[in-house]
């Protein structure tokens, strides 16, 4: 039996997820990966919303694969090639199967440099490429959440300025 770390202690960073899973999907042999094949690789927990994140970064990731496509992998799997470690750690072979057997086009996703069959491990220009784009975009969420920050210290600054004009108003009429 495999023993996981707990995943439920620390909320991961969408931003460290999003780099792992870029790598991932840029440097695994196989160019089709599985929502579930990241969420165990990355011991996320199953309320970690990871197929909206990756699904929301259509400039990084290709949604699913054609059907063919899909039954391609899913005939290699089955026949033990390159079988995905979350696969390979299901115990039951019965169970394994009918997992494998469930898998949809929806179960899937790729790079969007890796989009054929039989594409070759990304370059590392191109893996270098999605991870100065991805920290581009923590930079801009970071500076976000800043600016938010900074505007809601000014209406504080402001509010307890007011209570303090009204407090001493109040104070000058109760003491006349």
């Amino acid at each position: 039996m495999e023993i996981r770390p707990r995943h439920d202690l620390i909320e991961p960073d969408v931003f460290d997820v999003l780099s792992a899973t870029w790598v991932m999907a840029c440097n695994d042999e196989q160019p089709i990966i599985t929502y579930e094949g990241i969420r165990w690789r990355l011991n996320l927990a199953p309320s970690f919303d990871l197929r909206g994140l990756i699904q929301s970064r259509g400039d990084l990731f290709r949604r699913g694969v054609s059907q063919a496509r899909l039954d391609e992998w899913k005939n290699a799997v089955q026949a033990n090639k390159q079988v995905p470690g979350w696969i390979r750690s299901i115990q039951n072979t019965d169970d394994k199967h009918r997992t494998i057997d469930k898998l949809t086009v929806n179960d899937v996703f790729r790079s969007q440099f890796r989009t054929v069959r039989g594409a070759p491990q990304s370059s590392l220009e191109v893996i270098d490429w999605g991870l100065r784009h991805i920290d581009r975009l923590r930079r801009a969420s970071y500076e976000a959440g800043e600016k938010t920050a900074k505007s809601w210290q000014i209406w504080l600054v402001f509010a307890v300025g007011l209570l303090s004009i009204a407090a001493t108003i109040i104070a000058a009429l109760v003491t006349s």
